[in-house]
């Protein structure tokens, strides 16, 4: 921040600053001030301030050369672009828009997005204390995805190919949580889990298909995918759920959305009918390709592996044994490509 002293460092606890931005760029009405400003959710990679007027609610989102959540990890500072992109590529598309909050204005200098405020919701990491998504949630997260896999299938856009954020992403699923002294404590979340990390970290056939996979994502796929498609990023909203924080989208694999949305359904202890009836829904009739179940399996079991012991842990108490049994269950889906082994 320091060296950059002419940027409109945002925060909550700075209305004044907040509003004249807002004024400055004229995205304030005649005679609208605002009343209140105050984080919005727990902001993983932006900071996210809900302001409110007289008259309206809106979300502010302004990217930092840093993870929010984690402020020590660098990020590319142009991540609001791509976001934006996404929005404006499924505008057309409205399985994908209706479930989306509508862009209101962006700034690509002070790397700001003004978003329509979905109003009271919450966010589906309940499923990790024991929440049950229905069987209508189930079918709504998989239209919207392949809404957005469909309605994007083709030559991939390099608008959207989000580079630096994949690559940042690549090492936190795929590099990281696999390096020795990673700097990341297992025993606070699960005793003993340091030993049944290092047993994985040693075994080189496991390491090596991770290794593939990552490969794999970083090379271009076939369709725009949401890239961070998990219960952080799905609210319920009055009149159904609706779906955010698309910065990491890029031109890739629809199995990378759909393995890691199996991964955290069985991290959420979800039984594997939701399993079956997500990816039944998904397929539907009339889609227009199929999905590789085997892809689908190693993402989802690389999705384990790097939640339950890489940097981005999630808000699951302390356990005895559950941890360290799904690391045996991200070994046997990844072995075997074998979704059902995601829940065995």
């Amino acid at each position: 921040m320091a060296a950059h002293p002419e940027f409109p460092w945002l925060s909550a606890g700075d209305m004044s600053r907040v509003e004249a931005l807002l004024r400055e760029l004229d995205w304030l009405r005649a005679g609208e001030r605002l009343v209140a400003c105050a984080r919005a959710g727990e902001g993983n990679m932006n900071l996210t301030l809900r302001v409110r007027t007289g008259e309206r609610s809106m979300i502010l989102k302004q990217a930092r050369p840093w993870v929010e959540k984690y402020d020590h990890i660098a990020a590319p500072w142009d991540r609001s672009l791509f976001e934006q992109r996404f929005y404006e590529r499924v505008s057309g598309i409205a399985e994908v828009a209706e479930r989306m909050p509508r862009i209101l204005a962006s700034d690509s200098a002070a790397r700001i997005i003004l978003m329509e405020d979905l109003g009271e919701a919450s966010d589906f990491t309940d499923v990790y204390a024991g929440k049950a998504i229905t069987q209508e949630e189930t079918r709504s997260l998989a239209a919207y995805l392949r809404a957005l896999h469909d309605g994007t299938r083709g030559v991939p856009d390099p608008d959207l190919a989000n580079r630096e954020m994949r690559a940042l992403n690549h090492q936190h699923i795929f590099v990281v949580p696999l390096s020795e002294d990673n700097g990341v404590e297992l025993e606070p979340h699960e005793l003993w889990l340091e030993d049944a990390a290092r047993e994985l970290k040693r075994d080189r056939a496991y390491c090596a298909a991770v290794e593939d996979a990552g490969e794999r994502y970083l090379a271009d796929g076939p369709c725009l995918v949401h890239g961070d498609y998990f219960p952080g990023s799905w609210l319920r909203v009055d009149g159904g759920i609706r779906v955010i924080d698309p910065e990491f989208c890029f031109y890739g694999d629809a199995e990378f959305d759909l393995g890691m949305c199996l991964a955290h359904l069985r991290m959420g202890c979800q039984d594997f009918d939701v399993a079956r009836r997500f990816l039944s829904a998904y397929a539907g009739e009339g889609a227009e390709t199929s999905f590789d179940r085997k892809w689908v399996a190693r993402y989802g079991a690389i999705e384990i592996m790097r939640r339950i012991i890489g940097v981005a842990q999630l808000p699951i108490a302390p356990t005895e044994g559950f941890r360290a049994r799904l690391l045996k269950t991200s070994h046997a889906a990844l072995t075997n490509c074998s979704v059902e082994d995601l829940w065995s």
